[in-house]
């Protein structure tokens, strides 16, 4: 770069073009006249709307409490359907072809068992009549459980005794009386009825509770170290 090249970015620029003022002159803006409050106090609330306000007024739901809202809804919805359930149930009206009291309930089925290894297993006892495996109404899958009628009530009785927790298939059965036609007043699992305990509902504990109960329950295995006095022989 040259010594010309330099001195030029140093040169002042060129002045600007003289330009002659703007004549016309510009209209100020128009205010809007001030005026008072009062003709806008027919505006604010009142004492009676505000108290009709806080008497519609709804909290915004929370999270949490949206949830006891759903559970305890459903909750009573899902008692409402089983009491219209147990209304409706009535085994004594159904038409049965077999005799309640020499018929056995089977559970615990596995659902590879059929009926002749189901008549196979009850034979034993004595001579079976007749085996319906309950089937589920849409699939048409079993569901695990089967009704035997035996010949005579004396082998159903039999039955009752010794066939429960036999091995059937890998599994373990549940043998059990017809109840739904024999006992009075009862009622299936399925609405809330039945012998079962598993679905009872548990009190809930609290932490020092289960701290408790822990303790208590490690307590046989909590023996203290035997001290070393009495070890080996003592010095004297």
């Amino acid at each position: 770069m040259s010594l010309a090249h330099i001195n030029a970015l140093f040169n002042p620029r060129p002045a600007m073009e003289f330009q002659p003022p703007y004549t016309q002159q510009i209209g100020k803006k128009k205010a809007l006249p001030y005026t008072g409050i009062a003709a806008y106090l027919r505006e604010f609330e009142t004492k009676d709307d505000a108290e009709a306000a806080f008497e519609t007024f709804k909290p915004i739901e929370q999270r949490p409490e949206r949830r006891v809202r759903i559970a305890t809804e459903r909750e009573a919805m899902a008692k409402e359907t089983l009491e219209l359930k147990k209304s409706n149930w009535a085994p004594q009206e159904y038409s049965f072809e077999s005799d309640a009291y020499k018929t056995l309930f089977v559970g615990r089925l596995s659902y590879l068992t059929d009926e002749l290894k189901l008549k196979r297993e009850m034979e034993q006892y004595g001579t079976v009549k007749n085996i319906t495996f309950v089937e589920d109404k849409n699939t048409g899958k079993p569901r695990g459980y089967a009704f035997v009628e035996f010949e005579h009530e004396r082998d159903m009785k039999t039955a009752y005794k010794h066939a429960d927790g036999r091995k059937v298939d890998g599994r373990r059965i549940l043998v059990d009386v017809e109840r739904g036609r024999t006992v009075k007043d009862w009622t299936p699992r399925k609405l809330g009825g039945g012998l079962g305990s598993s679905r009872k509902t548990k009190a809930k504990q609290t932490k020092q509770e289960k701290a408790a109960a822990a303790r208590a329950a490690a307590a046989p295995y909590s023996r203290s170290r035997p001290s070393d006095a009495g070890r080996g022989g003592g010095g004297g």
